[in-house]
């Protein structure tokens, strides 16, 4: 009776997961059967003898996360209290005071402030750290946990006491909890030659095709662009249905943008464009970079595909997986990848197979070539190639440690809060005064930002035979490092210039401030100007 019961229990749960009896074998169901007894045998037997008390909930978590772990990074667990986090990255929006917190020296700190949000019209800044919340002391606990105690329904009240360390005065406020709302079209605007129409889209959070029509509309009004710009870098994806309906703005209705392919043929679907575009004609760039993926790539690879756009920039990311959620119970989901999909010539662009939960790379002998509506050769399996390409930034590792260590934030926030204003975003420049007192900064700090060759050395230190070694090594490193800020000095005037207008103007005042050098920008005006360049790209 107690067989049967548990594994009616796991027909139950089978069905929660949206199975099918076709979609499972009997000797696959005999399997999990086999394995849920021996897991709850497991569990019993740890609770009831091992020596020391155990928490069974952070071994069965422990447990999940192993297992999914053996399939792909995007296959993950949601508990109860995760949930929230999840929802807000689908939706973009959540109900709570407007802050991002991170974890530093065992405190809260300030990472960002959303604009207009509760925590913003009570001028709480980056870097102010948060020490309690609601009466209760925070230092020590995890940014999620301070997290879900901000977070509650519009309208509701949390008291918090901040310490700013520029004033080194703590303050006490009540904010009133409001709706707050993630921008994934932080900017739109005319370039520099004046014909040429620029939108940024983020994120492919929910109402992110509506933004992005808006966008180009409002410029369509006002400006009558000769041609359009849609910004894609760094953008990592989220809704498929928003990359369908952002294709649709430039391509007619009815035609195929993306399909997918699952286990069983009959979930398999295909995702056609169903409205009216909006501008057929006018030529149109897609800027993608390497962290450019999933929802960025279906638009960029169906655009791509139509010979509707030029791809400039790099090769973008390469994932053609697609995740659903699935109720697990108890309030828990667990987010699977269930497809992979194709774009409009049948290519899939997913660049890594996972092996045990490893990546191995799809070789080029394994990719096959597809072509486009032109009759263009395109490849599968290794991401999008642009039809223009440019050159990645090359790394510094420099920057990457100032940045790691919060060096650029810190002097940011300090600057936020002796400076009520500043100029424009468009025009606002740091002087070598700013840039000297950057070096300070620094050099008080005991520059202590360690480079990936520090961590190695740091790793290995312990052995008393090259100890004497290592200890030249980090002093020849400390002196280089020092004359380094100098060679450095307008990378880092401009990482400062970034972080410094997004505490007065935020995300959209970095894109206005981005665009004033921007190579990318540049090569996509030039590529515009020789139309016969540009004509060619999208033919044969």
């Amino acid at each position: 009776m107690k067989k049967f019961f548990k594994h009616k229990l796991l027909v139950t749960a089978i069905a929660g997961l949206g199975l099918t009896c076709m979609a499972i074998s009997p000797d696959s169901f005999f399997k999990i059967g086999k394995s849920m007894d021996l897991l709850s045998e497991l569990m019993t037997n740890l609770n009831e003898h091992y020596v020391d008390e155990i928490e069974v909930s952070t071994l069965m978590r422990t447990c999940i996360d192993s297992t999914l772990g053996d399939l792909d990074p995007y296959t993950n667990y949601f508990s109860e209290a995760q949930m929230e986090q999840l929802r807000i990255d689908v939706v973009g929006g959540w109900d709570g005071v407007g802050v991002e917190l991170m974890e530093r020296n065992n405190e809260l700190i300030i990472k960002s402030v959303i604009e207009n949000s509760p925590a913003d019209s009570n001028k709480i800044r980056v870097g102010d750290v948060i020490k309690y919340v609601d009466g209760k002391e925070t230092k020590g606990k995890k940014a999620e946990q301070v997290n879900q105690i901000l977070n509650g329904k519009e309208g509701s009240q949390v008291t918090v006491k901040i310490y700013r360390p520029s004033s080194q005065k703590t303050e006490e406020l009540t904010l009133n909890r409001a709706k707050i709302r993630q921008k994934n079209v932080p900017y739109n605007g005319m370039l520099s030659d004046n014909e040429t129409g620029y939108v940024v889209l983020t994120t492919f959070t929910e109402d992110a095709a509506k933004n992005v029509q808006n966008a180009f509309i409002q410029l369509q009004e006002d400006h009558k662009p000769k041609q359009f710009i849609l910004d894609l870098r760094d953008n990592g994806g989220g809704l498929l249905i928003e990359a369908v309906n952002i294709c649709n703005i430039f391509v007619e209705k009815g035609k195929e943008i993306v399909s997918t392919r699952n286990k069983l043929a009959d979930w398999n679907k295909k995702f056609n464009t169903t409205g009216n575009p909006l501008n057929l004609n006018v030529p149109v760039i897609v800027l993608i970079n390497g962290r450019s993926a999933s929802a960025s790539e279906i638009v960029a690879g169906a655009l791509q595909d139509y010979d509707r756009a030029v791809l400039l920039g790099e090769k973008s990311f390469g994932k053609g997986l697609v995740q659903n959620t699935k109720d697990v119970g108890y309030s828990s989901k667990v987010k699977l990848t269930t497809a992979k999909y194709y774009i409009p010539s049948g290519r899939c662009i997913q660049a890594l197979e996972y092996k045990d939960g490893s990546p191995v790379k799809i070789s080029d002998a394994d990719r096959k070539s597809f072509k486009t509506a032109n009759g263009r050769i395109v490849y599968d399996g290794g991401g999008l190639l642009p039809d223009y390409k440019m050159d990645a930034p090359p790394t510094n590792a420099l920057i990457k440690a100032l940045s790691k260590a919060y060096y650029f934030t810190d002097w940011a926030a300090n600057y936020r809060n002796t400076h009520d204003s500043i100029a424009p975003a468009k025009s606002f420049k740091l002087t070598d005064a700013d840039f000297d007192n950057f070096v300070q900064m620094v050099a008080a700090k005991n520059y202590n930002a360690q480079t990936e060759t520090e961590d190695i050395l740091q790793q290995i230190e312990a052995d008393a035979e090259i100890a004497a070694l290592i200890k030249d090594i980090n002093t020849k490193l400390q002196n280089f490092k020092r004359s380094d800020l100098q060679k450095n000095k307008a990378e880092i005037i401009k990482m400062l210039e970034i972080e410094t207008v997004g505490l007065y103007y935020y995300e959209k005042g970095q894109v206005e401030l981005r665009l004033r050098e921007d190579p990318y920008i540049k090569a996509a005006i030039a590529l515009f100007q020789n139309k016969s360049e540009f004509n060619k790209l999208l033919n044969k």
